[in-house]
């Protein structure tokens, strides 16, 4: 993640010294926008138990804002803040015990900052790659179903099961319906993955008491189609002085 970050840095520099040599505007903008889709905490320790189920199409929903800079060649980047919810809905029946199906369902509220290079083609074409680091404000399980085995019931806070917060990579691609001078519409699709154990330890965070399995990993995994309007209010220029300035749009 260090170095993806660092890789972004760079960039951004060599762009910028790269518009200033050449004279390119940098257009500065703001976007609002909203994503919808599915996630899922991938655990390859319960997919290998033949009496759970992860449901893969767990509804993910997310909406904030994002700072863009956009540089020489169409090339730009850009910091969001997105506040979000996943969920990962799971079933557990014990078949051979002839017990009921238990269904579980995490849900976390989080807030999402993201650090992305874009690159946008002449035809409104785009996409973008970067960092994101989720800050994890609430998670709560769901339980539903009655067994001698379970251990929790109804809605539990397990937020101090999951680490505080996580990285994960982001790629995502897509298309301007509408490319104005100024206001431009996007919509495309983003996924993002995060490659280490979320979870605080060896938790018992399904709540199932009889499900038993040892050293749980869960790597969360989202995709979203992502709608964006985004506004180009400024741009840097040169002042009389030979310095660089904003200047806003009237």
């Amino acid at each position: 993640m260090k170095r993806i970050l660092t890789l972004l840095v760079v960039m951004a520099m060599s762009l910028q010294m790269m518009a200033q040599r050449g004279g390119a505007p940098n257009w500065i903008s703001l976007a609002g926008k909203v994503g919808v889709g599915t996630s899922a905490l991938l655990c390859k320790q319960a997919t290998e138990n033949e009496d759970f189920a992860i449901n893969y199409m767990a509804p993910s929903l997310g909406f904030g804002g994002r700072l863009g800079v956009v540089f020489v060649d169409r090339v730009g980047v850009s910091v969001e803040y997105l506040s979000s919810q996943y969920q990962n809905k799971s079933e557990y029946n014990m078949r051979m015990q002839g017990e009921p199906v238990l269904k579980s369902n995490l849900k976390f509220k989080t807030g999402d900052l993201l650090i992305l290079a874009r690159y946008t083609g002449e035809y409104g074409f785009y996409m973008e790659l970067g960092p994101k680091i989720t800050f994890v404000k609430e998670v709560t399980n769901e339980l539903e179903g009655n067994a001698s085995f379970l251990s929790m019931s109804g809605t539990t806070d397990v937020t101090d099961k999951f680490n505080d917060k996580f990285n994960s990579v982001v790629f995502g691609l897509g298309f301007m319906p509408y490319n104005g001078d100024r206001v431009q519409v996007s919509l495309g699709l983003r996924g993002a993955y995060c490659g280490k154990n979320v979870l605080a330890a060896d938790q018992n965070v399904y709540g199932f008491s009889g499900l038993k399995i040892q050293n749980v990993e869960m790597k969360p995994f989202s995709a979203q189609v992502m709608l964006e309007v985004n506004y180009h209010f400024a741009r840097f220029g040169s002042a009389t002085c030979g310095k660089q300035k904003i200047i806003f749009f009237k």
